[in-house]
């Protein structure tokens, strides 16, 4: 419910339906452990908490949100939510409605979350029984975090009700559906509920249950993939609102009444636990991580039964594909690129390889199509980006060189797009070939730095399996060495027993890690005990022996490399009759921004982009220098929903810094930045060098402010440049916005 659920095929994800019969569920009533039946005076501000929001807030939605009884409200044994239409005076239409939660007060990991409710009836209604994690920055913004939705129900298609997850970066989502045999949702209560399990996620109307959902994933881009089950392995808490208008609904027409009608109406919420959860569950296999290729390397298979005719909004083609020759007869263009598709899927892209993409092609009359590498299950990112290809009566050979550099796809696909060209000019190809060119060298290409500027693989303990991923053990005394979860506490233990022992007998590595010589970096961990000890840490010539005590502590030390050099950083964390628990290792190189110059590509920034907006961020070398190029389609209604951002920046109280960058746009425009407070927590987001407008045009300029840090020292700063509506300009003329040569330095 928080963002745009659109239901594509391609988009859902695990989903078994089983309409025939009900099912017993697992749990009994001995296992309730929440209640809520509405049979007070008021809604009780004990258990729940009202959430206010303007409109357009998400989704482009119409109403504002408010603590107003005439919205929301108890009555009878019952939780109204109304919909309010206010026509102005001057015939201006506005809209209020109600959304409450449990934010801090409920939230649940695993079990049966029920509700008995009956939905309003209207177009442009869209109620929802739903939930989100209740430390939303735990696995980050969504859709990082997860979101369950439990019962969407379209104000004007009643008897249809949609059970969703959201997950992953890039966003992906598994959506089932139910629809009445007779009746509708707004007639009569029914009940909806879920299931949560580790490792599964299971659907119910009424004791029907109409989808299983048991393959998800999240990540932050440039990292590697939580471990499994997150992020559905964290504490969620109990959302209710009626949003008004939108992406998904569509708005309020004549037809739409805002009576009774309007009203989402609940009776009742039941939460039923077990008392334990076995978490040690394994992730559904994903298909081959290799692809298969003929004699010659060719990852592209030649049958006719290889190759599909898709067509979108109006396109119309004839097609045929036989002897490794493609023949497209568009008909009718459609309004989009894609009205027109010839795909072949799957293709399995491998992380780390160099590849090459090349075909023959020509057509009746010049004309323009569009290729591309693309992955229909992992947010429609491209591998290979839309290429414009210029076809003419002769036949021409066309060739591209890219690399992968994200995680392996075994459900990948090639696209040829002949849809919205101007033209219905038939289109030859043949000779369509995807090979290997090479392996990549990742640590070299800056693949190894993520992020957030840190040279440590999982310092947080939270990947691969048994969440160890990257980290090396050495164990000659059968110590304990394991990852804790508790309560969502990941930390890694290492209980040496009562054994006589030396500091090297557990040994925790990690190799890989590129110093250069005369630069600064700087090692950070937390560290404690059971008792008094000693840990050891070795990073090439560097040399650390952290007393540790039963209170946690932040350890840091400064060093310079020596040489140009490939280095592990080793802990020795055997102690006897102790157990050390050791988090948030982290190896920076010691400046205050890292690669401003984007010579290593993206790492240590990250692009965010709003789903209100549509951006994207390329890495482009002219002539031996690169620049980051945010191209920008629409902005969104507020100027953070498109930000260029680096995290983990450290700003120390009393120190003056200087921030400069050059900028410029092919549109003349307002941008906006600042370094700020993360306050993803707590919602302060004080920018500590003031908020900073300047106006960019074709022609590069440098920008450059000078400010004291007049707050305490926070090691957790982030520096944003923000591309949306700066100055409530909402833009949507296709745009280019580079930026290039940021740096943060002390002055004093």
């Amino acid at each position: 419910m928080r963002r745009t659920v659109c239901v594509f095929a391609a988009a859902v994800l695990s989903v078994a339906c089983n309409l025939s019969a009900q099912e017993t569920s697992i749990y009994t009533e001995k296992d309730l452990v929440w209640k809520e039946d509405f049979n007070g005076k008021a809604v009780n501000k004990k258990d729940w908490n009202f959430e206010t929001h303007e409109p357009g807030w998400v989704n482009n939605e119409l109403q504002s949100y408010g603590t107003s009884k005439e919205n929301t409200y108890v009555k009878d044994g019952f939780l109204v939510i109304q919909p309010v239409k206010q026509v102005k005076k001057d015939g201006s239409v506005s809209y209020t409605s109600g959304r409450i939660n449990t934010r801090g007060k409920h939230a649940f990991t695993y079990g049966r979350i029920e509700a008995r409710l009956k939905v309003p009836e209207g177009k442009g209604f869209l109620p929802a029984f739903w939930m989100m994690p209740d430390d939303e920055s735990f696995y980050g913004q969504w859709p990082k975090c997860g979101e369950i939705d439990i019962m969407e129900v379209l104000g004007n298609q009643t008897d249809t009700l949609y059970g969703t997850l959201h997950f992953g970066e890039p966003h992906n989502q598994a959506q089932g559906t139910y629809k009445l045999k007779d009746g509708n949702f707004a007639d009569s209560f029914h009940d909806f509920a879920v299931e949560w399990e580790p490792g599964e996620i299971r659907f119910y109307c009424d004791g029907v249950k109409y989808s299983t959902v048991n393959d998800w994933f999240t990540c932050r881009p440039g990292f590697e993939e939580v471990t499994y089950p997150a992020p559905f392995d964290q504490p969620f808490y109990i959302i209710l609102n009626v949003a008004v208008g939108g992406d998904w609904p569509g708005n309020p027409d004549a037809s739409t009444g805002f009576g009774k009608e309007a009203q989402m109406v609940v009776d009742w919420i039941k939460v039923y636990q077990k008392k334990e959860y076995n978490e040690d569950v394994e992730k559904p296999s994903a298909g081959p991580s290799t692809a298969k290729t003929d004699s010659s390397g060719n990852i592209i298979r030649g049958g006719e039964g290889d190759w599909e005719l898709l067509k979108f909004q109006g396109g119309d083609a004839a097609f045929s594909a036989s002897d490794g020759k493609l023949e497209i007869g568009p008909k009718s263009d459609g309004p989009v690129s894609y009205a027109i598709q010839v795909v072949q899927s799957p293709i399995v892209m491998e992380k780390g390889f160099s590849y090459r993409l090349s075909f023959d092609a020509s057509s009746d009359e010049e004309r323009t199509i569009i290729t591309a590498i693309t992955a229909p299950n992992n947010g429609w990112i491209r591998y290979l980006p839309d290429t414009d290809v210029k076809l003419e009566k002769n036949t021409r050979h066309f060739s591209w060189d890219f690399q992968m550099t994200e995680k392996t796809d075994s459900t990948a696909r090639l696209e040829f797009n002949c849809g919205n060209q101007g033209s219905l000019s038939p289109v030859h190809i043949s000779n369509v070939r995807l090979e290997k060119t090479g392996a990549l060298d990742l640590a070299l290409s800056g693949a190894k730095l993520l992020p957030d500027g840190n040279m440590i693989h999982n310092g947080q303990f939270q990947e691969g399996k048994g969440r160890l991923a990257n980290w090396k053990i050495e164990n000659t005394i059968s110590a304990e060495v394991k990852v804790t979860n508790t309560n969502g506490r990941r930390e890694l233990m290492v209980a040496s027993g009562n054994t006589k022992t030396d500091l090297k007998s557990v040994t925790v590595s990690q190799d890989g890690l590129y110093l250069s010589k005369g630069k600064q970096y700087t090692l950070r961990f937390d560290a404690y005990a059971t008792k008094k000890c000693t840990m050891g840490v070795k990073l090439g010539e560097f040399t650390a022996s952290p007393v540790l005590s039963k209170k946690s502590q932040k350890f840091e030390y400064t060093f310079s490399a020596e040489n140009d050099s490939e280095q592990s950083l080793e802990m020795y964390l055997a102690s006897q009759g102790t157990t050390i628990y050791v988090d948030n290792v982290s190896l920076k190189e010691n400046i205050c921004l890292l690669n401003g110059d984007f010579t290593s590509g993206m790492a240590a920034w990250e692009l965010y982009a709003h789903q209100n907006s549509k951006s994207s961020c390329d890495i482009v070398e002219t002539n031996g220098n690169k620049e980051a190029v945010i191209s920008i389609d629409k902005t969104g209604n507020m100027d953070w929903m498109i930000q260029l951002k680096q995290s983990s920046i450290t700003l120390e109280k009393g120190k003056t810094y200087r921030v400069s960058f050059r900028a410029k746009s092919d549109l003349d425009r307002t941008i906006m930045w600042a370094l700020q407070r993360d306050g993803s927590k707590d919602d302060n987001w004080i920018p500590y060098s003031d908020t900073h407008r300047i106006e960019v045009s074709k022609d590069y300029k440098t920008y450059a402010h000078t400010f004291t840090m007049n707050n305490a020292t926070d090691n957790a700063v982030i520096f944003t440049i923000s591309m949306g509506a700066v100055n409530d300009k909402v833009i949507n003329t296709s745009h280019k916005i580079c930026i290039d040569d940021v740096s943060i330095s002390v002055v004093k």
